[in-house]
């Protein structure tokens, strides 16, 4: 059976959980909870009591049983495994607390036990058969058997009208819910007094933390020396032993002397200016030279062209960029970045080269995906792809551009929503008025001339309304470019990045 494997901050814990560090039971507890906590709220009608008493029982019974963790599956999918086995035992009480529950939460709450076991397990928490399988002990077939009743029931208690649409109206009705912080303070007490249990008054010495409850103080300074012992011997190449400090000491002077090298012996790409018309000239300090036919472009240089001028700057690994009549730009870093004073440019990257910064008025704009951009710089800059793939870059705010597409950034360094270059004047006015002039009355009207061609506009947009307003963003995006069945709209509306990068991805697609 393929089933996921752990990631290596989680490996490390547990590790450390076997080991006896106390701190790693807290670490795990943490990246796992709210998983948990909101799989019983989910399967208990949101009966807080009922999934803060799962979620206990969960974790005390996964630290008593932490050796036995299989190592062919995740974290979470063992946690999963036993909340089943505790809901299947049962004993688990509701208090008679009430809750407000919206239509999908009712609808789940209508189906059967084990049906909305599967159904939560593969629709809500996003697991394959193969993982359920592992989970409930059950088969394949009866997997999706179950499975099929369910989704049935839900789409007609939900009026959905395909699998997509089903799973868009649960996932953005479903929210990821945290246990109060008492809960830990439960699991911890009840974990150390497993561990203890069978120490005496008389014992020797003091008795540590958690995972050391048995270790006596003498015990545990003998481990210590043992293991820094273990420490300074780094490793015995051909019979001589090397301790760390002396090993890192020789990396360290290893690094001082290539540094060296670098600095003095290895030159940066040399950029080469041609002359493509007129006469084009280099500036930098008292440097003032006019280029004839070629030219070398260093740091800290200005390449400036006159309105019958033009100029091509030819980048080592990286592209070209063309300069066109009655602008200037600057070279700023051995490796490759630009700031656009004033004028137009045209950039041409190489297939599968790095990223090459270009700044203009502080605001950075670098390709993801390399291609074939312009840029007009006058009272505000304009920026055009024609078929890079661009993020741009001012302060804490982002923004894609993709072929096709433009967007305007003024002098105060704001960043307008991208529009697409067949949108109507109408559209881009009502975006750059809530862009620039902060006229949020135009969102219904950018919402109701938005079109198929409109996607990355509205996508954009989601980062520059308040949260109130990003369910109808959402909604009409959905219409658009549905949301991909592996993305959760609620953490979308959260503006998470990884989210919302996996739906950027579809809209790519699409472009």
């Amino acid at each position: 059976m393929a089933l996921k494997q752990e990631s290596k901050l989680i490996q490390a814990h547990i590790k450390e959980v076997l080991s006896g560090k106390s701190s790693a039971y807290e670490q795990l507890y943490r990246a796992h909870a709210d998983r948990i906590y909101t799989f019983g709220l989910k399967f208990f009608d949101h009966n807080k009591q009922a999934a803060e008493e799962l979620t206990k029982r969960v974790f005390v019974k996964a630290f008593e049983q932490i050796s036995a963790y299989p190592e062919n599956v995740t974290f979470i999918l063992w946690l999963k495994k036993l909340a089943v086995e505790e809901i299947r035992k049962g004993g688990i009480e509701k208090s008679e607390e009430s809750h407000q529950a919206n239509v999908a939460d009712q609808a789940l709450f209508a189906l059967t036990e084990e049906e909305r076991i599967v159904f939560i397990l593969a629709d809500v928490d996003k697991l394959t058969v193969e993982e359920i399988v592992e989970i409930t002990n059950g088969s394949g077939d009866d997997i999706n058997l179950k499975l099929e009743n369910a989704r049935k029931f839900m789409k007609e208690k939900l009026n959905a009208d395909s699998l997509d649409d089903l799973d868009y109206k649960v996932n953005f009705l479903s929210k990821k819910s945290e246990p109060k912080q008492e809960l830990w303070d439960i699991i911890y007490n009840k974990i150390h007094s497993m561990a203890t249990k069978d120490l005496k008054e008389e014992a020797k010495g003091e008795v540590l933390n958690v995972g050391d409850a048995k270790i006596t103080l003498g015990e545990k300074l003998q481990k210590l020396k043992e293991e820094k012992k273990k420490k300074e011997i780094f490793f015995k190449p051909v019979g001589v032993t090397i301790t760390r400090k002396a090993f890192y000491t020789f990396l360290l002077v290893l690094l001082i002397a290539a540094a060296i090298y670098y600095l003095f012996f290895v030159k940066p790409p040399q950029w080469e200016v041609v002359n493509l018309s007129g006469s084009p000239s280099i500036k930098g300090g008292h440097k003032n030279i006019v280029v004839e036919k070629s030219s070398i472009l260093e740091d800290e240089d200005f390449v400036v062209t006159d309105n019958t001028s033009k100029a091509l700057i030819k980048i080592p690994d990286i592209g070209e960029v063309y300069l066109n009549p009655g602008s200037s730009l600057k070279r700023n870093g051995g490796d490759g970045e630009i700031s656009v004073n004033y004028g137009g440019i045209d950039v041409v990257k190489k297939e599968g080269s790095e990223s090459f910064p270009v700044e203009v008025f502080s605001v950075l704009i670098e390709d993801y995906k390399p291609g074939s951009y312009s840029i007009k710089v006058n009272n505000k800059a304009t920026i055009y792809s024609a078929s890079a793939y661009l993020l741009i870059t001012s302060g804490a705010r982002e923004v894609y551009l993709l072929p096709e597409y433009m967007c305007d950034v003024n002098q105060n360094k704001q960043v307008g929503i991208p529009y697409s270059l067949s949108a109507s004047e109408e559209y881009i006015n009502a975006v750059n008025d809530f862009s620039f002039k902060e006229n949020k009355e135009r969102l219904n009207m950018i919402l109701l001339l938005s079109e198929k061609k409109d996607a990355l506009t509205l996508f954009n947009l989601l980062t520059m309304v308040d949260k109130s307003s990003r369910e109808i963003v959402i909604n009409k995006l959905h219409s658009i470019v549905r949301i991909p069945k592996d993305v959760n709209p609620h953490l979308v509306a959260n503006l998470d990045k990884g989210e919302l990068e996996k739906w950027l991805k579809a809209i790519e697609e699409q472009n």
